[in-house]
């Protein structure tokens, strides 16, 4: 048996174990297994066209998409998480992207926990587990070891504070977002202050993460620092959220500073500043802005833009970034919002409407596009690329 099938083993025996234990204690104390297990998840399917200017170009694809969350609470202290999803898609990319049955099982934890069953064109059959981890806590203290969601960003928009598992703003079908393996230890000094050490193992020296933040609320702001290691890097950075008069300041500056670089020539800096206001009327808008010092300044696909290998470093290819975007209810069940990302230098112009309807409490339906302009190699501006997507979700809980 390979490795990847023995950590598959595992994994399946750890969650018949545990649920094996749950059943125990709920029939010893007399209470359901719904009081010890907590069953969630979704299963989407989303059809896709892609297109750049010639729609007889286009490319069709669908995604069945199946996501099963488990929480196991043996005692009000201890808790173990697993979170699972299993994607099947029918496309022509495997044949028109190279590597790109790749990219499903890519996986930077310290264990592989990515597999693709069937990768035949047109199918594609994967599975993933991206939440795995025990938990224990109480008032002042929080433990948590394994795969696991380490979010260090405060910011709305882009997180050059998230240094554990850098998401990509453009992937809206990953509302979850990738874990880490790591472990980390909380404090908290009262509700509104702790400090946090967290740290995530790698088989190579160079590719550590470790660091400390420390978290409080004065005058009515929420305020972050952190420092530690970012592979070669020495990361300091701070975050800040709170308001000017009605609206909302929420912003996060990091700098990194490689271990071996005596000249500072190739320092980075990552900064995000977001300004946002609700109006009476129920209309939300927002305002972002990124800045990448380190940034190429060259963009010529999409492929540059929707790729998960981002860092809190260069959270987009373009060294400035804006960004506005504004949401309305337009009924109880139904909702839009629109997304405009700017890009000067490059001219990146990235367009992002979406329509939701709630057909009932657990049943929606998303009509999503995303449209790429910026300048080509020859330096014309010109359609990269668009999508259009729709996507039928039905969300369950025990």
């Amino acid at each position: 048996m390979n490795l990847s099938g023995k950590w598959t083993c595992y994994a399946k025996h750890t969650l018949l174990c545990l649920a094996v234990l749950t059943f125990h204690f709920s029939m010893a104390q007399k209470k359901t297994v719904a009081d010890y297990l907590q069953v969630t998840g979704y299963v989407k399917d989303m059809g896709t066209i892609s297109f750049t200017n010639d729609v007889d170009a286009m490319t069709a694809a669908n995604l069945l998409h199946n996501r099963i969350d488990l929480k196991i609470k043996p005692v009000s202290s201890f808790s173990i998480v697993a979170g699972l999803r299993t994607r099947v898609l029918i496309s022509q990319y495997q044949n028109l992207v190279p590597g790109f049955a790749d990219y499903y099982t890519a996986d930077n934890g310290f264990l592989k926990m990515s597999f693709n069953w069937v990768n035949k064109y047109p199918v594609l059959f994967n599975t993933s587990i991206d939440r795995l981890y025990a938990d224990w806590q109480n008032d002042k203290w929080d433990v948590r070891v394994g795969r696991q969601r380490l979010n260090w960003g405060i910011n709305l928009t882009w997180n050059p504070n998230d240094i554990f598992n850098s998401y990509n703003l453009l992937d809206f079908d990953y509302e979850e977002r990738s874990g880490v393996d790591a472990a980390k230890v909380q404090y908290n000094f009262t509700s509104f202050s702790n400090i946090e050490a967290a740290f995530a193992p790698s088989r190579s020296r160079d590719s550590l993460i470790g660091a400390i933040k420390y978290a409080f609320n004065t005058h009515n702001y929420d305020l972050q620092f952190i420092g530690g290691n970012y592979y070669r890097d020495i990361i300091l950075g701070m975050g800040w959220a709170g308001n000017i008069k009605n609206a909302g300041f929420k912003g996060e500056i990091s700098y990194f500073h490689g271990w071996r670089d005596n000249r500072f020539i190739n320092d980075a800096v990552s900064t995000s500043v977001t300004i946002d206001y609700s109006l009476k009327s129920g209309f939300y808008m927002a305002g972002s802005f990124l800045y990448n010092n380190i940034a190429s300044n060259t963009i010529f696909s999409t492929t540059q833009l929707q790729s998960d290998n981002l860092s809190p470093k260069m959270l987009m290819p373009a060294k400035y970034t804006f960004m506005v975007q504004g949401q309305q209810q337009i009924s109880p069940v139904v909702s839009a919002n629109a997304a405009l990302i700017y890009s000067p230098i490059v001219n990146l112009f990235v367009i992002a409407p979406t329509v939701s309807y709630s057909i009932a409490t657990n049943l929606d339906f998303d009509v999503i596009l995303q449209s790429y302009f910026a300048n080509n190699a020859n330096n014309k501006f010109a359609a990269l690329g668009n999508s259009l997507n729709m996507r039928i979700k039905w969300s369950f809980s025990n």
